[in-house]
């Protein structure tokens, strides 16, 4: 049985919205539809994202895209534990192989808009798939499926995002300061994989010597 371990500064909060959001969903709006609903979201970000190079205003769609996949990525997993339809390695599965192609679309999305580089916004990308990779591994040699680091999760991420986005549809383009931002958040995620990484490795020496 693997641990979920959710210790982020929004955790408890976000768990009692989505207790309350999956509690009225219709019968009909299943886990499945709630995953195809994040993804919808990713795209729906990646395209806002690069048609704000024609209108600023599109930033607002690229926003309501952040917003969506965190409702359907965040949900799907919700409402399957509440309704007694938990399919453990179904839903591990595709609830990351989802989550990697939607990672992909909002960065380079974010990459392709006036607001940040693409190749900063690339850089952030891999830091944080560098991470998943830790965190898949961990799940696997530990049983323990952590989800956030540095008291930084999922969530956090996607407020950072929203406001990143309001702000530069407020501001307009500057990406001095947004490709700084993004690379602050690159050097977070390398530091925490390579912190853990090591730290797991001598853990697992001690015990295999």
């Amino acid at each position: 049985m693997i641990e979920r371990v959710n210790d982020s500064l929004l955790a408890v909060a976000e768990r009692r919205l989505l207790d309350r959001l999956a509690a009225v969903l219709a019968p009909r709006v299943t886990a499945d539809a709630c995953s195809l609903a994040g993804l919808a979201g990713a795209i729906l970000c990646c395209a806002g994202y690069a048609l704000s190079n024609y209108h600023r205003g599109f930033i607002l769609l690229a926003v309501a895209g952040v917003a969506l996949h965190w409702f359907g990525d965040a949900l799907d997993g919700t409402v399957a534990r509440l309704r007694g339809e938990d399919r453990p390695r179904y839903g591990f599965f595709v609830d990351h192989f989802l989550d990697t192609v939607s990672q992909v679309l909002l960065f380079i999305g974010l990459g392709l808009s006036p607001l940040a580089s693409l190749s900063v916004a690339c850089l952030t990308l891999v830091a944080l798939q560098s991470l998943n990779i830790l965190v898949l591994l961990r799940t696997v040699i530990f049983g323990e499926f952590r989800l956030s680091f540095g008291r930084l999760g999922p969530t956090e991420a996607h407020v950072g995002l929203v406001v990143f986005g309001l702000a530069g549809f407020f501001t307009g383009p500057v990406p001095f300061v947004y490709d700084a931002l993004l690379a602050t958040g690159a050097v977070f995620l390398a530091v925490q994989t390579i912190l853990i990484g090591t730290r797991e490795a001598r853990l697992l020496r001690a015990q295999e010597p």
